[in-house]
């Protein structure tokens, strides 16, 4: 190879190295200019809760019957709305009927039987006391048809099988034909009353000293991402409960407050946040925008020309997350974080 050749050849490869260097520090820049996270000054709340963890709970009844006997006629279905006082099924009602029509008929015998009684003792001059004892015992008698009605009557009423509240026939676990007895405790019906649930969960002893009444709830539900929904009032019962381990903790019922258009069903997973500490409407800025000096904070604004200008700033409240800032900065301006 000629000295030009060579030449020529260190240069190119020169101007190679150069331009290899160049492009490596312009996306080294470039890739450090994109690390750079920025933060805006807002305004908002801050708040410190703690949460419990529970599940919806809903206003479930079931009523039974206070008789034995064969269901005769069912009402409703599963699904139906009903609406308190609205039959839900019946007994054979001829025998309950029969009954009562006899005992009205003993009731009628003894009512004039005593009349009788009373009309003959009467007419003597003299009321011994084997006639007082007879009189006694027809008063007895007579008591006795009348509570015998009273019962009879209570028996008929009690073969109708009425809905306690308003709402919906949730599982019904009886058909034509079936023979139901007092001794027998298994539901035969649930009635789930419209719309209203509450959230319950149970707060070890730490936490439950934590809790006041004039607390800020909201329950959030993981079927729903996680979204809250305000409490009107809860409820911290003062009896606690004691697990196997001889632990203590008290239950917590919450009182929803939740929107029509949200469909929410008995035993959706959850958790009740309760807010100690709240501060609405101040500026704020986050955490990891604020670094301190000899005691000081700072923050970096990033100003108009994209220089970074160290800030001296004076913190207040912060939930863990954010800080409240009482001074030195004002909305809208950007940090480097």
């Amino acid at each position: 190879m000629s000295k030009l050749s060579k030449y020529k050849f260190h240069i190119i490869f020169a101007f190679a190295i150069i331009l290899g260097i160049t492009w490596y520090l312009l996306s080294k820049n470039k890739t450090i200019e994109s690390e750079i996270q920025t933060a805006k000054v807002t305004k908002g709340d801050l708040s410190i809760s703690f949460s419990l963890d529970g599940k919806l709970v809903g206003d479930i009844y079931e009523p039974k019957f206070s008789v034995s006997g064969k269901v005769d006629k069912i009402y409703v279905k599963e699904g139906d709305a009903v609406k308190a006082g609205q039959w839900i099924a019946s007994l054979d009602l001829i025998e309950a009927q029969k009954n009562l029509e006899k005992v009205l008929l003993d009731s009628s015998k003894e009512r004039n039987d005593f009349t009788e009684a009373n009309e003959v003792t009467y007419a003597n001059i003299t009321v011994t006391d084997t006639v007082k004892r007879i009189l006694e015992k027809n008063q007895w008698d007579l008591q006795k048809a009348v509570l015998d009605v009273e019962l009879k009557d209570l028996a008929l009423k009690q073969s109708r099988l009425v809905s306690p509240v308003s709402g919906t026939v949730a599982n019904l676990n009886i058909k034509i034909g079936d023979v139901v007895s007092t001794q027998n405790q298994t539901p035969i019906v649930t009635v789930v009353k419209s719309d209203v649930f509450t959230f319950e969960a149970y707060a070890e002893e730490v936490d439950a000293l934590k809790i006041s009444k004039d607390q800020t709830v909201k329950v959030s539900f993981e079927a729903y991402d996680n979204k809250s929904f305000f409490a009107s009032k809860f409820f911290l019962s003062p009896v606690a409960e004691i697990d196997s381990n001889g632990l203590s903790s008290y239950k917590v019922v919450v009182y929803l407050d939740t929107p029509k258009d949200i469909k929410i069903m008995d035993g959706m997973e959850g958790s009740a946040s309760f807010v100690t500490k709240e501060i609405k409407d101040v500026v704020i800025i986050p955490n990891k925008a604020v670094f301190r000096e000899n005691n000081k904070s700072f923050v970096n604004v990033l100003n108009e020309k994209n220089e970074n200008v160290k800030t001296e700033i004076t913190t207040g409240f912060t939930d863990g997350k954010s800080s409240e800032v009482k001074s030195g900065l004002s909305l809208g301006q950007t940090l480097v974080i």
